[in-house]
């Protein structure tokens, strides 16, 4: 019985002792305020040391550490752990994990020392060094070396040809980064970075592959129509085919193709810089060069319209987002409602769907070069009431003449205007008595001329 009694007493002697230590031990983690025993930093033991103390360690240790890069037996690039610029040696970073250690966990940390090693990217500013460093690495290495390529497919002989994705071997930034983290945490000196390639991200097998292609072969198969001017242009499969390209994995339209195509239409439809077949009143057919008049389609409007409309995959049949005046579904150009100005006849005619509503003589620009009424298929765009007109005459002084009609036509202060002082209209008088530029219409008729055309409307000079 008494022996019995000494083995408990000696049993409960031994837990108190036990429990003491356990207690003694966080005790003192809490108030010596250093690492647990056998912690390890980027391969350095600085277990039993204080921030302080833990910070000149890992200085001394990293002060000449030399890692090299390696890609199978090639040597990619040799740099210093200081280069990193690790905030690891940071007396105040070290502190922080300090603070984060469970003292009263430590018999844990006593059988496991390694699984409490600290890692270098628990720190978000260390991450971010290496990253900096292993983009300057790779940024150089990848220059001489050959870049991936994803899987891509292009239309020919009627149908999509598939190319198939090629590996490269340039380093990817992400991966390099890491590989250095991990050897530095581990104490390593050589880096291996064979499998830190940029991979192709759309290979032949991925969804997003079949997907597009199978799109873009629907899309082919779609009537895509343009109606332009009384003319109705089909697209063609292989046009479409053509415009039809994959990026990120995603299908998209080559929109330099599709711009490329809106302007080729648009110089093949379109009447704008036009030198038009004219016939007039008293002269017959005569050749009239371009003016302002006429129009084009608007191709960098149009070209994210068109590749929407394509990528939509449902086909169309639209007229292109036009700019300019005279366009005209049915094709006509000028039309039949027109101002028409003779110069040589120093005359005027106004037509409304087709027949003479004014006729008048007029006086055109001096014929000289700086004042001559530019030939040319102009258009009336714009229309005021009693305005003031004003310039330089030739010897340099300035005048300003006022107008109860104004209809400029061109781009340069030429238009049609009433001139109250003008003696006379017609024949030659113009030679030596013209105006600026501007046609001076007799008071009479200004009214007349004014009140029969608006706003777009044609004017043809010649």
């Amino acid at each position: 019985m008494k022996k019995r009694k000494a083995v408990v007493i000696g049993i409960v002697t031994a837990c108190v002792a036990v429990g003491a230590i356990y207690v003694g031990q966080a005790l003192h983690y809490s108030s010596a305020n250093v690492f647990f025993k056998d912690t390890q930093i980027a391969g350095v033991n600085v277990g039993g040391s204080t921030a302080k103390q833990a910070a000149t360690k890992l200085k001394a240790a990293m002060q000449d550490q030399q890692l090299t890069l390696k890609d199978g037996k090639k040597t990619v690039a040799s740099f210093n752990t200081q280069q990193a610029d690790l905030k690891v040696t940071s007396t105040k970073a070290l502190q922080q994990l300090i603070n984060k250690q469970n003292a009263w966990s430590w018999p844990t940390h006593v059988t496991t020392a390694t699984a409490d090693s600290i890692k270098l990217n628990a720190s978000n500013e260390n991450h971010q060094s290496i990253l900096a460093l292993a983009k300057q690495i790779t940024t150089k290495a990848n220059r001489t070396r050959t870049a991936s390529k994803d899987a891509s497919f292009t239309y020919q002989d009627d149908q999509f040809q598939v190319t198939k994705e090629t590996n490269g071997n340039q380093l990817d930034t992400a991966k390099v980064a890491s590989s250095i983290t991990a050897a530095i945490e581990q104490g390593h000196t050589t880096v291996n970075v064979d499998r830190d390639y940029i991979k192709p991200q759309v290979t032949t097998t991925s969804a997003s592959f079949k997907t597009a292609k199978a799109k873009a072969e629907a899309i082919t198969k779609q009537t895509y129509v343009y109606k332009l001017s009384n003319h109705k242009i089909t697209l063609s499969a292989k046009t479409l085919g053509n415009w039809l390209t994959l990026k990120n994995g995603q299908l998209t339209t080559n929109q330099t193709a599709i711009k490329q195509y809106l302007t080729k239409l648009s110089h093949q439809y379109g009447t704008i810089n036009k030198t038009r077949t004219f016939k007039s009143t008293k002269r017959g057919t005569v050749k009239v060069k371009a003016g302002l008049y006429g129009w084009s389609i608007n191709v960098k409007k149009e070209t994210p319209a068109l590749s929407k409309l394509v990528l939509a995959g449902k086909g169309m049949s639209r007229t292109p987002v036009i700019q300019g005046s005279g366009y005209h579904s049915n094709g006509t150009d000028i039309g039949n409602s027109y101002v028409e100005v003779d110069k040589t006849n120093q005359h005027m005619w106004v037509y409304k769907n087709g027949k003479v509503v004014v006729s008048t003589d007029v006086v055109t620009g001096l014929p000289t070069t700086a004042h001559h009424t530019p030939t040319g298929v102009w258009v009336i765009w714009s229309k005021q009431r009693n305005t003031t007109l004003r310039g330089q005459n030739d010897n340099g002084s300035s005048y300003a003449s006022k107008v109860k009609y104004w209809m400029p036509i061109d781009d340069t202060g030429v238009g049609i205007h009433d001139s109250s002082w003008q003696p006379q209209y017609g024949g030659t008088w113009y030679k030596k008595h013209g105006s600026h530029g501007c046609v001076n219409t007799p008071p009479s008729q200004i009214a007349s001329v004014y009140a029969n055309v608006k706003v777009g409307t044609p004017v043809i000079v010649f």
